[in-house]
C-alpha cells in the first residue's frame, strides 16, 4: 500500500519495521519445521505485531487517516489477543462486535481530527 501523503522518515521506518516482521516470521516458520519449538509458543506474539505497526502509524502520522489507522489496528491487535487467550470468555465467535466499534472508533478519530484540522486551517 502505497501513500504519497507520509514523509519519507515514516515510510523508512514502515518498512524497516515490515521487513523485520517478515525476516522474524520467516525464522519462527523455519525453526517451527524443524519443531525446536510449537507454534502456540510464538502464535502469541502476532496481536504485538499488529499493535506495533498500529503505534507507528501513530507516531509517525501526518494526517487523521493514519492516526485512526494505527487506533484501528492496536484495537484489531488487543481483540484478536484476548479471543486467542479467552479473556473475560472472549472468542472470535462471541466478540467479533468489538471489530464493529474499532471501524466506529477509526471513523469517529478520523472525522475529529479531519474537522480539527479544517477549523485550524481557515
Amino acid at each position: 500500500m502505497r501513500d504519497d501523503t507520509m514523509p519519507a522518515t515514516a515510510k523508512n521506518a514502515k518498512n524497516l519495521i515490515f521487513g523485520i516482521a517478515l525476516v522474524g516470521a520467516g525464522a519462527l516458520f523455519l525453526i517451527n519445521g524443524w519443531d525446536f519449538i510449537s507454534y502456540k509458543n510464538w502464535w502469541i506474539y502476532i496481536p504485538a505485531l499488529i499493535a506495533l505497526s498500529g503505534l507507528i502509524d501513530i507516531l509517525v502520522s501526518r494526517t487523521a487517516k493514519h492516526v485512526a489507522k494505527g487506533c484501528f489496528n492496536i484495537i484489531l491487535a488487543f481483540w484478536i489477543y484476548a479471543s486467542m487467550e479467552h479473556l473475560w470468555g472472549w472468542t472470535f465467535g462471541t466478540s467479533w462486535p468489538i471489530i464493529l466499534i474499532a471501524v466506529g472508533v477509526q471513523s469517529i478519530i478520523r472525522g475529529l481530527l479531519s474537522s480539527n484540522k479544517s477549523s485550524s486551517e481557515s
